[in-house]
Protein backbone atom coordinates (compact mmCIF):
# COMPACT_ATOMS: atom_id res chain seq x y z
CA UNK A 1 0.00 0.00 0.00
CA UNK A 2 1.67 3.58 -0.95
CA UNK A 3 2.29 6.68 1.70
CA UNK A 4 -0.63 8.29 0.53
CA UNK A 5 -3.21 5.91 1.08
CA UNK A 6 -1.97 5.26 4.08
CA UNK A 7 -2.17 9.33 5.37
CA UNK A 8 -5.80 9.96 3.69
CA UNK A 9 -7.44 6.85 5.37
CA UNK A 10 -7.60 8.38 9.23
CA UNK A 11 -8.99 11.65 7.76
CA UNK A 12 -11.79 9.76 5.58
CA UNK A 13 -13.12 7.63 8.26
CA UNK A 14 -13.50 11.18 10.87
CA UNK A 15 -15.64 12.61 8.20
CA UNK A 16 -17.70 9.51 7.51
CA UNK A 17 -18.26 9.06 11.68
CA UNK A 18 -19.26 12.79 11.67
CA UNK A 19 -21.75 12.43 8.87
CA UNK A 20 -23.11 9.18 10.45
CA UNK A 21 -23.67 10.46 14.20
CA UNK A 22 -25.09 13.51 13.25
CA UNK A 23 -28.46 12.17 12.90
CA UNK A 24 -28.09 10.42 16.62
CA UNK A 25 -27.12 13.78 18.18
CA UNK A 26 -30.71 15.64 17.59
CA UNK A 27 -32.50 12.63 18.91
CA UNK A 28 -30.58 12.36 21.98
CA UNK A 29 -31.44 15.80 23.17
CA UNK A 30 -34.91 15.42 21.60
CA UNK A 31 -35.19 12.59 23.82
CA UNK A 32 -33.78 14.48 27.00
CA UNK A 33 -36.19 17.13 26.60
CA UNK A 34 -39.13 14.43 26.25
CA UNK A 35 -38.00 12.51 29.44
CA UNK A 36 -37.80 15.60 31.53
CA UNK A 37 -41.06 16.67 30.35
CA UNK A 38 -42.51 12.91 31.56
CA UNK A 39 -40.95 13.02 34.52
CA UNK A 40 -42.65 16.92 35.25
CA UNK A 41 -45.87 15.43 34.13
CA UNK A 42 -45.46 12.09 36.08
CA UNK A 43 -44.35 14.22 39.44
CA UNK A 44 -47.93 16.50 38.99
CA UNK A 45 -49.68 13.53 38.66
CA UNK A 46 -48.26 11.64 41.95
CA UNK A 47 -48.91 14.63 43.84
CA UNK A 48 -53.07 14.39 42.70
CA UNK A 49 -53.48 10.98 43.78
CA UNK A 50 -55.21 10.32 47.53
CA UNK A 51 -53.36 8.90 50.88
CA UNK A 52 -51.46 5.64 49.86
CA UNK A 53 -53.60 4.41 52.88
CA UNK A 54 -56.91 2.53 51.44
CA UNK A 55 -58.89 2.81 54.99
CA UNK A 56 -58.53 6.66 55.56
CA UNK A 57 -59.89 9.59 53.20
CA UNK A 58 -57.81 12.36 52.90
CA UNK A 59 -59.44 15.91 54.02
CA UNK A 60 -57.32 18.30 52.28
CA UNK A 61 -56.26 19.32 55.54
CA UNK A 62 -59.31 20.89 56.55
CA UNK A 63 -60.21 18.91 59.90
CA UNK A 64 -58.04 17.14 63.28
CA UNK A 65 -58.02 13.83 64.42
CA UNK A 66 -58.06 13.62 67.86
CA UNK A 67 -54.72 11.39 69.18
CA UNK A 68 -54.37 10.44 72.77
CA UNK A 69 -52.27 7.16 74.25
CA UNK A 70 -53.93 4.42 75.45
CA UNK A 71 -52.87 3.19 78.85
CA UNK A 72 -52.97 -0.64 79.48
CA UNK A 73 -53.93 -1.66 82.97
CA UNK A 74 -51.62 -4.23 84.90
CA UNK A 75 -52.01 -7.43 84.61
CA UNK A 76 -50.69 -10.57 85.84
CA UNK A 77 -47.67 -12.57 84.50
CA UNK A 78 -49.91 -15.55 83.59
CA UNK A 79 -52.43 -13.28 81.25
CA UNK A 80 -49.29 -11.38 79.57
CA UNK A 81 -48.75 -14.00 77.34
CA UNK A 82 -51.99 -14.41 75.93
CA UNK A 83 -53.09 -10.67 76.12
CA UNK A 84 -49.67 -10.34 73.88
CA UNK A 85 -51.23 -11.87 71.00
CA UNK A 86 -54.17 -9.65 70.97
CA UNK A 87 -52.35 -6.49 71.24
CA UNK A 88 -50.28 -7.67 68.22
CA UNK A 89 -53.40 -8.00 65.67
CA UNK A 90 -55.42 -4.76 67.74
CA UNK A 91 -55.02 -2.18 64.30
CA UNK A 92 -56.90 0.63 66.81
CA UNK A 93 -57.73 1.12 70.70
CA UNK A 94 -61.31 1.74 69.48
CA UNK A 95 -61.78 -2.47 69.38
CA UNK A 96 -63.99 -4.24 72.04
CA UNK A 97 -63.35 -6.98 73.14
CA UNK A 98 -66.56 -9.40 74.12
CA UNK A 99 -66.35 -11.88 76.95
CA UNK A 100 -69.98 -13.92 76.68
CA UNK A 101 -70.87 -14.93 80.49
CA UNK A 102 -72.66 -18.36 80.46
CA UNK A 103 -75.40 -17.48 82.81
CA UNK A 104 -77.67 -20.03 84.67
CA UNK A 105 -81.04 -19.49 85.55
CA UNK A 106 -81.72 -19.77 89.33
CA UNK A 107 -83.26 -22.95 90.63
CA UNK A 108 -86.86 -21.75 91.81
CA UNK A 109 -87.24 -23.44 95.48
CA UNK A 110 -90.15 -25.46 95.62
CA UNK A 111 -90.05 -25.54 99.60
CA UNK A 112 -93.43 -24.59 101.65
CA UNK A 113 -92.75 -21.42 103.38
CA UNK A 114 -92.47 -22.92 107.59
CA UNK A 115 -95.08 -20.64 109.78
CA UNK A 116 -93.32 -18.53 112.35
CA UNK A 117 -94.39 -18.88 115.55
CA UNK A 118 -94.78 -14.97 117.14
CA UNK A 119 -94.69 -14.21 120.44
CA UNK A 120 -98.60 -12.61 121.67
CA UNK A 121 -98.30 -8.81 123.18
CA UNK A 122 -101.19 -7.95 125.23
CA UNK A 123 -101.70 -4.30 124.12
CA UNK A 124 -103.40 -2.18 127.20
CA UNK A 125 -106.74 -0.66 127.20
CA UNK A 126 -106.55 3.36 126.74
CA UNK A 127 -107.90 4.88 129.54
CA UNK A 128 -109.27 8.34 129.77
CA UNK A 129 -108.44 10.46 132.32
CA UNK A 130 -105.94 10.07 135.38
CA UNK A 131 -104.34 6.83 134.90
CA UNK A 132 -101.49 4.68 137.24
CA UNK A 133 -97.82 6.52 138.06
CA UNK A 134 -95.22 3.98 137.20
CA UNK A 135 -93.19 2.74 140.88
CA UNK A 136 -89.75 2.35 140.85
CA UNK A 137 -89.08 -1.25 140.14
CA UNK A 138 -86.36 -1.46 143.33
CA UNK A 139 -90.00 -0.55 145.39
CA UNK A 140 -92.96 -3.36 144.49
CA UNK A 141 -96.50 -1.45 145.70
CA UNK A 142 -98.03 -2.99 148.10
CA UNK A 143 -95.82 -5.15 149.11
CA UNK A 144 -93.05 -3.85 151.20
CA UNK A 145 -95.58 -2.41 153.79
CA UNK A 146 -98.85 -3.50 154.25
CA UNK A 147 -100.32 -1.26 156.63
CA UNK A 148 -101.69 -2.83 159.95
CA UNK A 149 -105.83 -1.98 159.35
CA UNK A 150 -106.83 -3.13 162.84
CA UNK A 151 -106.32 -0.02 164.71
CA UNK A 152 -107.85 1.47 161.34
CA UNK A 153 -111.07 3.15 161.70
CA UNK A 154 -113.61 4.94 159.00
CA UNK A 155 -112.43 9.28 158.28
CA UNK A 156 -115.12 11.28 159.80
CA UNK A 157 -115.81 12.53 156.35
CA UNK A 158 -116.84 9.39 154.94
CA UNK A 159 -118.31 7.11 157.99
CA UNK A 160 -118.87 4.39 155.82
CA UNK A 161 -114.97 3.45 154.89
CA UNK A 162 -115.94 2.92 151.45
CA UNK A 163 -114.17 4.94 147.97
CA UNK A 164 -115.27 8.23 148.07
CA UNK A 165 -114.66 11.16 145.17
CA UNK A 166 -112.23 13.28 145.21
CA UNK A 167 -110.47 11.19 147.94
CA UNK A 168 -107.45 9.09 148.44
CA UNK A 169 -106.05 6.25 151.15
CA UNK A 170 -102.27 6.50 152.45
CA UNK A 171 -100.90 3.69 154.47
CA UNK A 172 -104.82 2.45 155.18
CA UNK A 173 -106.00 6.17 155.81
CA UNK A 174 -108.55 7.35 153.49
CA UNK A 175 -109.73 11.17 153.61
CA UNK A 176 -111.11 13.41 151.00
CA UNK A 177 -110.92 16.94 149.96
CA UNK A 178 -109.11 19.22 147.40
CA UNK A 179 -105.82 19.73 148.74
CA UNK A 180 -103.19 17.16 150.39
CA UNK A 181 -99.77 17.44 151.78
CA UNK A 182 -97.76 14.51 152.22
CA UNK A 183 -95.30 14.89 155.41
CA UNK A 184 -92.54 12.09 155.45
CA UNK A 185 -89.86 11.50 157.41
CA UNK A 186 -86.69 10.89 156.11
CA UNK A 187 -84.40 10.60 158.81
CA UNK A 188 -81.25 7.96 159.18
CA UNK A 189 -83.55 5.65 160.85
CA UNK A 190 -85.92 5.11 158.32
CA UNK A 191 -83.17 3.59 156.01
CA UNK A 192 -83.58 0.37 157.96
CA UNK A 193 -85.93 -2.07 156.78
CA UNK A 194 -86.98 -0.33 153.70
CA UNK A 195 -89.33 1.90 155.60
CA UNK A 196 -88.12 5.20 153.11
CA UNK A 197 -88.50 2.89 150.27
CA UNK A 198 -91.74 1.83 151.23
CA UNK A 199 -93.23 5.13 152.03
CA UNK A 200 -92.43 5.96 148.36
CA UNK A 201 -94.09 2.96 147.10
CA UNK A 202 -97.33 4.29 149.11
CA UNK A 203 -97.04 7.65 147.85
CA UNK A 204 -97.11 7.21 144.55
CA UNK A 205 -99.99 4.49 144.89
CA UNK A 206 -102.11 7.51 147.04
CA UNK A 207 -101.12 10.08 144.13
CA UNK A 208 -102.33 7.64 141.56
CA UNK A 209 -105.82 8.18 142.91
CA UNK A 210 -106.05 12.01 143.04
CA UNK A 211 -107.34 14.09 139.64
CA UNK A 212 -106.59 16.99 137.91
CA UNK A 213 -108.65 18.92 139.84
CA UNK A 214 -106.96 17.97 143.37
CA UNK A 215 -104.04 19.33 144.52
CA UNK A 216 -101.20 17.95 146.48
CA UNK A 217 -97.25 18.86 148.00
CA UNK A 218 -94.99 16.57 149.53
CA UNK A 219 -92.51 17.71 152.47
CA UNK A 220 -89.49 15.33 153.07
CA UNK A 221 -88.17 16.06 156.14
CA UNK A 222 -84.93 14.92 158.87
CA UNK A 223 -83.51 18.02 160.47
CA UNK A 224 -84.45 20.36 158.01
CA UNK A 225 -87.52 20.37 156.06
CA UNK A 226 -87.47 19.98 152.03
CA UNK A 227 -90.17 21.22 149.90
CA UNK A 228 -91.10 19.62 146.18
CA UNK A 229 -91.95 22.60 143.89
CA UNK A 230 -93.52 21.71 140.93
CA UNK A 231 -91.06 23.22 137.67
CA UNK A 232 -93.89 25.59 137.09
CA UNK A 233 -93.31 28.18 139.04
CA UNK A 234 -96.84 30.13 139.14
CA UNK A 235 -98.16 27.09 141.62
CA UNK A 236 -97.34 26.26 145.27
CA UNK A 237 -98.44 22.50 144.77
CA UNK A 238 -98.65 19.97 142.54
CA UNK A 239 -102.16 19.01 140.00
CA UNK A 240 -103.10 15.84 140.03
CA UNK A 241 -102.23 15.21 136.42
CA UNK A 242 -99.91 12.36 134.72
CA UNK A 243 -97.27 14.94 133.75
CA UNK A 244 -96.82 16.07 137.56
CA UNK A 245 -97.04 12.62 138.52
CA UNK A 246 -94.14 11.74 136.55
CA UNK A 247 -92.51 14.41 137.88
CA UNK A 248 -92.65 13.84 141.29
CA UNK A 249 -91.76 9.97 140.75
CA UNK A 250 -88.31 10.67 139.24
CA UNK A 251 -87.89 13.17 141.91
CA UNK A 252 -88.39 10.40 144.50
CA UNK A 253 -85.15 9.29 143.43
CA UNK A 254 -82.73 11.52 144.00
CA UNK A 255 -84.33 11.40 148.09
CA UNK A 256 -82.25 9.82 150.73
CA UNK A 257 -82.33 8.85 154.32
CA UNK A 258 -80.01 10.94 156.40
CA UNK A 259 -79.67 13.19 159.41
CA UNK A 260 -82.29 13.16 162.61
CA UNK A 261 -85.70 14.18 163.18
CA UNK A 262 -87.47 17.35 163.48
CA UNK A 263 -91.19 17.03 163.37
CA UNK A 264 -92.26 20.85 163.80
CA UNK A 265 -90.67 22.61 161.45
CA UNK A 266 -92.34 20.25 158.62
CA UNK A 267 -95.81 20.29 160.12
CA UNK A 268 -95.68 23.96 160.14
CA UNK A 269 -94.67 24.76 156.61
CA UNK A 270 -96.98 21.97 155.54
CA UNK A 271 -99.86 23.86 157.44
CA UNK A 272 -98.63 27.09 155.39
CA UNK A 273 -100.02 25.65 152.41
CA UNK A 274 -103.44 25.63 154.51
CA UNK A 275 -104.38 21.75 153.03
CA UNK A 276 -107.58 19.93 153.03
CA UNK A 277 -105.66 16.92 154.58
CA UNK A 278 -102.01 16.59 155.90
CA UNK A 279 -100.49 12.73 156.12
CA UNK A 280 -97.74 12.82 158.79
CA UNK A 281 -95.81 9.57 158.17
CA UNK A 282 -92.32 8.83 160.92
CA UNK A 283 -90.89 6.29 162.77
CA UNK A 284 -89.69 8.58 165.80
CA UNK A 285 -92.73 8.49 168.11
CA UNK A 286 -90.70 7.97 170.62
CA UNK A 287 -86.90 8.89 170.17
CA UNK A 288 -88.39 12.79 169.18
CA UNK A 289 -91.70 13.26 170.33
CA UNK A 290 -92.80 16.79 170.99
CA UNK A 291 -94.46 17.88 173.98
CA UNK A 292 -97.53 19.76 175.01
CA UNK A 293 -96.35 23.76 173.79
CA UNK A 294 -94.96 22.04 170.31
CA UNK A 295 -98.86 20.76 170.54
CA UNK A 296 -99.83 23.63 171.09
CA UNK A 297 -98.13 25.48 168.40
CA UNK A 298 -99.42 23.06 165.67
CA UNK A 299 -103.01 23.57 167.19
CA UNK A 300 -102.62 27.62 166.65
CA UNK A 301 -100.88 26.88 163.13
CA UNK A 302 -103.76 24.93 161.69
CA UNK A 303 -106.41 28.06 161.24
CA UNK A 304 -108.26 26.53 158.27
CA UNK A 305 -108.98 23.19 160.07
CA UNK A 306 -106.79 21.16 158.12
CA UNK A 307 -107.55 17.11 158.93
CA UNK A 308 -103.74 15.48 160.24
CA UNK A 309 -103.50 11.64 160.13
CA UNK A 310 -100.35 9.98 161.65
CA UNK A 311 -98.60 7.03 160.69
CA UNK A 312 -95.99 5.54 162.77
CA UNK A 313 -93.53 2.58 161.67
CA UNK A 314 -92.52 0.56 163.82
CA UNK A 315 -90.61 -2.84 164.01
CA UNK A 316 -92.65 -4.48 166.86
CA UNK A 317 -96.06 -5.94 166.96
CA UNK A 318 -97.63 -2.88 168.67
CA UNK A 319 -96.17 0.85 169.32
CA UNK A 320 -94.09 1.61 172.09
CA UNK A 321 -96.12 4.17 173.21
CA UNK A 322 -99.95 4.08 173.49
CA UNK A 323 -102.63 6.24 173.51
CA UNK A 324 -102.60 9.55 174.71
CA UNK A 325 -99.21 8.96 175.96
CA UNK A 326 -97.96 8.75 171.90
CA UNK A 327 -97.45 12.39 170.69
CA UNK A 328 -98.46 11.30 167.25
CA UNK A 329 -102.02 9.84 168.28
CA UNK A 330 -102.65 13.34 170.14
CA UNK A 331 -101.92 15.51 167.47
CA UNK A 332 -104.31 13.33 165.14
CA UNK A 333 -107.09 12.75 167.89
CA UNK A 334 -106.88 17.46 168.24
CA UNK A 335 -106.80 17.80 164.62
CA UNK A 336 -109.48 15.45 163.33
CA UNK A 337 -107.81 12.90 161.98
CA UNK A 338 -106.68 9.54 162.19
CA UNK A 339 -103.58 7.54 163.51
CA UNK A 340 -102.89 4.15 162.53
CA UNK A 341 -99.46 2.01 163.60
CA UNK A 342 -97.73 0.29 160.81
CA UNK A 343 -95.28 -3.01 161.95
CA UNK A 344 -92.57 -3.14 159.17
CA UNK A 345 -91.32 -5.79 159.70
CA UNK A 346 -94.22 -7.91 159.55
CA UNK A 347 -95.39 -6.32 156.05
CA UNK A 348 -92.15 -7.75 154.89
CA UNK A 349 -93.08 -11.09 155.27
Amino acid sequence: MSPTARDNSPSQLTDWLRVQLRWVTVPSWLISGLFHVALAALIVFLTQLPSCRGDISGDDGESFRDVGIHVRPAKNEADSDSETELDETSESSDLVYENPLKIEEPLLDTTPPVELQLPSIDIPTPVIGAGSVPVPSSVPTQELVKPNLRNDSPSSSNPSGGNVAGGTSFMGIRDVGKSFVFVIDRSYSMDNDGALAAAKSELLASLSQLDENQQFQIIFYSNEAEVLRPRDDRFDMFWGTDAQRMQVSGRLKSIFASGGTDHLPALSRALNFRPDVIYLLTDGAAESALDSSDMNEIKRLNRSGTRINCIEFGRSSEPAIKGEANFLWQIAHRNQGKYVYVNVNRSRL
